[in-house]
């Protein structure tokens, strides 16, 4: 590094639910972490989901029933353009908020953040990741907040990326901008050994391997969509599962070679002991 230049900090992708940008009580949440990601030096990349759950306005089911009221046969162009409008509201609404917090925030599209996709209308599989204006943003002390779920093909088609998109997006981003760490934030604080509704005792997992998280995603579990994990395994990038309305470190996922070194941060390395014959139970 030449003199006078200053430290680049490091990327943290934090990625917030439909839940956790619903209402300006759980943005002001979302907020608290953002700034607290900045006041521990990193720059942090924001992944936003549609607001709210099914019946909200601009929820990926509201928009979709939309179309559905009439007609039946819309093409999968057609339909991928109106869901990727759910994500791109949040994304402006979650960067107005920050703005109003103080915090230097701009709104991204799929298309803008540089997710290169495949040209499979909603179920898009993410190609490569070209984030020159996300750095750009990141230079000059803009947060960026990237509408999850889509991306756009070679040429200029929107694209969305199924069920768990914005999980994808996170890990996608992850890879693509060198993150020491992608952060999923839910409504619950990790990953579980079963569903807390079912089983009143399940505990929370401090630790678990891409790979096992990969089978319970795949047998039922709906903390976390198997392909983002996939993405964050094949890029060596660690995720970490963790509640928005708490400060508890959640459950982070990683290689089950590699060694932890600081409990609660964001780190590189984390011992898994793989004696465990049952690490978690889920259902279908």
């Amino acid at each position: 590094m030449e003199k006078g230049q200053v430290e680049p900090r490091p990327v943290l992708v934090q990625k917030f639910g439909g839940t956790s940008v619903a209402t300006a009580e759980k943005r002001a949440q979302v907020t608290g972490h953002v700034r607290q990601a900045l006041q521990q030096g990193f720059a942090p990349v924001i992944v936003v989901s549609a607001m709210g759950r099914a019946g909200a306005p601009y929820a990926t089911d509201t928009l979709l029933g939309l179309v559905k009221d009439i007609a039946q046969d819309t093409p999968a162009r057609s339909l991928d353009l109106i869901l990727s409008c759910g994500e791109i509201i949040s994304a402006v609404i979650m960067a107005e908020t920050l703005r109003a917090a103080g915090i230097p925030a701009a709104p991204f599209t799929g298309a803008q953040a540089g997710i290169i996709t495949n040209g499979q209308f909603g179920s898009a599989r993410v190609l490569r990741i070209q984030p020159e204006r996300l750095w750009q943003a990141l230079d000059q002390g803009i947060v960026p907040v990237v509408a999850g779920f889509q991306g756009v093909t070679e040429t200029g088609e929107v694209t969305t990326l199924g069920r768990g998109g914005s999980d994808t997006t996170a890990a996608a981003l992850g890879v693509g901008l060198r993150a020491v760490e992608v952060q999923i934030f839910t409504d619950v604080n990790g990953v579980m050994t079963a569903d807390p509704r079912l089983e009143p005792n399940a505990r929370t997992l401090q630790t678990i391997s891409y790979r096992e998280v990969m089978e319970m995603a795949q047998l039922g579990a709906k903390v976390i969509h198997p392909r983002a994990v996939e993405i964050a395994m094949e890029g060596r990038v660690p995720l970490r599962v963790l509640a928005t309305g708490s400060n508890n470190p959640g459950t982070l996922i990683v290689d089950a070679r590699e060694i932890s070194h600081r409990a609660g941060e964001p780190v590189t390395h984390v011992e898994i002991r793989s004696d465990r014959v049952v690490r978690a139970v889920t259902q279908m």
